[in-house]
Protein backbone atom coordinates (compact mmCIF):
# COMPACT_ATOMS: atom_id res chain seq x y z
CA UNK A 1 0.00 0.00 0.00
CA UNK A 2 1.26 3.51 -0.72
CA UNK A 3 0.73 6.19 1.49
CA UNK A 4 -0.97 9.68 0.05
CA UNK A 5 2.42 11.60 1.64
CA UNK A 6 5.04 9.13 -0.59
CA UNK A 7 3.31 10.38 -4.03
CA UNK A 8 4.01 13.76 -1.94
CA UNK A 9 7.55 12.93 -1.45
CA UNK A 10 8.15 11.08 -5.03
CA UNK A 11 6.09 13.15 -7.04
CA UNK A 12 4.27 16.63 -5.81
CA UNK A 13 7.36 18.28 -3.42
CA UNK A 14 9.78 18.27 -6.45
CA UNK A 15 7.43 19.75 -8.51
CA UNK A 16 6.32 22.62 -6.12
CA UNK A 17 10.20 23.23 -5.34
CA UNK A 18 10.91 23.39 -9.17
CA UNK A 19 8.42 26.07 -9.01
CA UNK A 20 9.65 27.56 -6.14
CA UNK A 21 13.02 27.88 -6.98
CA UNK A 22 12.22 29.36 -10.60
CA UNK A 23 10.28 31.83 -8.50
CA UNK A 24 12.92 32.93 -6.28
CA UNK A 25 15.38 33.07 -8.97
CA UNK A 26 13.37 34.96 -11.24
CA UNK A 27 13.32 38.05 -8.52
CA UNK A 28 17.11 38.06 -8.71
CA UNK A 29 17.90 35.68 -5.93
CA UNK A 30 20.99 33.67 -6.45
CA UNK A 31 20.97 29.83 -6.78
CA UNK A 32 23.55 29.80 -3.46
CA UNK A 33 20.94 32.24 -1.64
CA UNK A 34 17.79 30.08 -2.71
CA UNK A 35 19.92 26.86 -1.50
CA UNK A 36 20.39 28.29 1.79
CA UNK A 37 16.77 29.47 2.28
CA UNK A 38 15.02 26.02 1.08
CA UNK A 39 18.38 24.14 3.01
CA UNK A 40 18.87 22.33 -0.11
CA UNK A 41 21.98 21.98 -2.15
CA UNK A 42 22.97 24.19 -4.91
CA UNK A 43 23.35 21.56 -7.01
CA UNK A 44 19.75 21.09 -6.25
CA UNK A 45 18.93 24.77 -7.42
CA UNK A 46 20.79 24.55 -10.70
CA UNK A 47 18.65 21.24 -11.64
CA UNK A 48 15.71 22.80 -10.32
CA UNK A 49 16.48 26.01 -12.44
CA UNK A 50 17.06 23.55 -15.62
CA UNK A 51 14.62 21.60 -15.52
CA UNK A 52 16.88 18.42 -14.96
CA UNK A 53 14.17 18.03 -11.69
CA UNK A 54 10.81 18.26 -10.26
CA UNK A 55 8.63 18.69 -13.77
CA UNK A 56 6.55 15.30 -13.05
CA UNK A 57 3.09 17.40 -13.18
CA UNK A 58 1.53 20.67 -14.21
CA UNK A 59 0.88 22.73 -11.43
CA UNK A 60 -2.35 24.99 -11.46
CA UNK A 61 -2.42 28.34 -11.59
CA UNK A 62 -3.97 28.64 -7.97
CA UNK A 63 -0.89 26.10 -6.38
CA UNK A 64 1.52 28.68 -8.41
CA UNK A 65 -0.31 31.64 -6.69
CA UNK A 66 0.59 30.00 -3.59
CA UNK A 67 3.63 29.33 -4.27
CA UNK A 68 4.56 33.01 -5.76
CA UNK A 69 2.97 34.31 -2.13
CA UNK A 70 5.57 31.68 -0.28
CA UNK A 71 8.30 33.27 -2.60
CA UNK A 72 6.85 36.94 -1.18
CA UNK A 73 6.56 35.29 1.82
CA UNK A 74 10.57 33.53 1.94
CA UNK A 75 11.45 36.73 1.20
CA UNK A 76 10.43 39.03 3.13
CA UNK A 77 11.74 36.30 5.85
CA UNK A 78 7.80 36.03 7.18
CA UNK A 79 7.48 32.28 6.76
CA UNK A 80 7.36 30.51 10.48
CA UNK A 81 6.45 26.75 9.18
CA UNK A 82 7.88 26.23 6.26
CA UNK A 83 6.59 22.48 6.38
CA UNK A 84 3.19 23.49 6.85
CA UNK A 85 3.32 25.96 4.24
CA UNK A 86 4.64 23.16 1.73
CA UNK A 87 2.23 20.62 3.21
CA UNK A 88 -0.48 22.83 2.49
CA UNK A 89 0.52 23.42 -0.72
CA UNK A 90 0.57 19.86 -1.11
CA UNK A 91 -2.86 19.57 -0.43
CA UNK A 92 -4.05 21.94 -2.88
CA UNK A 93 -2.45 19.89 -5.82
CA UNK A 94 -3.97 16.55 -4.54
CA UNK A 95 -7.39 18.34 -4.53
CA UNK A 96 -6.78 20.01 -7.84
CA UNK A 97 -6.88 16.42 -9.16
CA UNK A 98 -3.38 16.62 -10.65
CA UNK A 99 -2.99 13.11 -9.73
CA UNK A 100 -4.94 9.56 -9.64
CA UNK A 101 -6.13 9.73 -6.14
CA UNK A 102 -7.76 5.92 -6.43
CA UNK A 103 -4.59 4.55 -5.45
CA UNK A 104 -3.24 6.86 -2.63
CA UNK A 105 -6.59 7.54 -1.02
CA UNK A 106 -6.87 10.75 0.40
CA UNK A 107 -4.64 13.05 2.39
CA UNK A 108 -5.22 11.86 6.36
CA UNK A 109 -3.23 15.85 7.26
CA UNK A 110 -6.60 16.74 8.99
CA UNK A 111 -6.72 13.43 11.42
CA UNK A 112 -3.42 12.85 12.27
CA UNK A 113 -0.19 15.78 11.28
CA UNK A 114 3.10 15.75 13.17
CA UNK A 115 3.98 18.80 11.52
CA UNK A 116 1.07 20.84 13.31
CA UNK A 117 2.76 23.62 15.32
CA UNK A 118 2.69 23.43 19.18
CA UNK A 119 -0.77 25.90 18.98
CA UNK A 120 -2.44 23.05 16.64
CA UNK A 121 -2.94 25.15 13.93
CA UNK A 122 -3.19 23.27 10.48
CA UNK A 123 -2.68 26.63 8.24
CA UNK A 124 0.20 28.03 8.21
CA UNK A 125 1.28 31.61 7.84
Amino acid sequence: MKLPCETGVWIILPCIRACLVQELTSKGLSQKKVATMLEITPASVSQYTSKKRGCAIELGDDVITSIQQLADDLIADNVEYMGLRMCDICMQVRSGGALDEKEDGPCVRNLVCNLSPPDGRHNAT
